[in-house]
């Protein structure tokens, strides 16, 4: 059967998409930190979010983010509620953005030639590519809660600040070399075939 099968993850881009959303998922509900200004900071939901991007290149990873921020969307509480067009925008739009981190990963990679890509493999295009992601949805939530609840814009600075604490929070575990090395693994099987006696990583 297929499921006995030693390389059934290997290569199988719609299978690693549903394991992404369902890791994020989970993770977007684990939160060990809430600021005193309001926000919950996750445990690597976002960069969980961003590994479709960085896996498989900028629109799958953009079509994966809306999808998530949609379920996000469908999931939260309703009786919460106030203002549900500017939740539509916050879960969506803000999520979405995520997805713009497979373009700038995949736009640092072409840059390199192929043996400096080896050579600097996991250490740069993923950080700045989450960074830069994660920095747009920081100034989506700043514009959102402005806009639609008329807050100052020093109290959407200082209430979106959950976001970049959850970035800082990431960017340190990305330096992890083994954290890298295990990204790195996961998206050589996401995107390569099967291989006997891989001795890659």
């Amino acid at each position: 059967m297929i499921w006995e099968k030693e390389h059934f993850l290997w290569n199988r881009k719609w299978l690693w998409i549903l394991i992404i959303l369902g890791a994020g998922l989970l993770l977007s509900y684990l939160q060990p930190l809430e600021l005193a200004e309001g926000g919950e900071v996750t445990f690597l939901s976002m960069l969980a979010v961003c590994m479709a991007g960085y896996f498989f290149g900028g629109w799958t990873g953009l079509l994966t983010a809306l999808i998530f921020g949609c379920i996000k969307f469908l999931l939260r509480n309703v009786n919460d509620s106030d203002n549900v067009v500017a939740e539509l925008y916050d879960y969506i739009l803000g999520y979405g953005l995520l997805g713009i981190c497979g373009f700038l990963c995949h736009k640092n990679e072409k840059d390199n030639n192929k043996e400096d890509k080896d050579k600097n493999k996991g250490k740069g295009s993923l950080w700045i590519g989450y960074l830069l992601a994660v920095l747009l949805r920081y100034i989506e939530s700043v514009w959102n809660c402005s806009y639609f609840y008329d807050e100052t814009i020093r109290y959407s600075l200082v209430y979106s600040s959950y976001i970049c604490v959850e970035m800082a929070v990431t960017l340190l575990i990305l330096c992890i070399p083994q954290v890298r090395e295990a990204i790195e693994y996961l998206k050589y099987v996401a995107t390569h075939a099967y291989e006997e006696d891989l001795d890659t990583f």
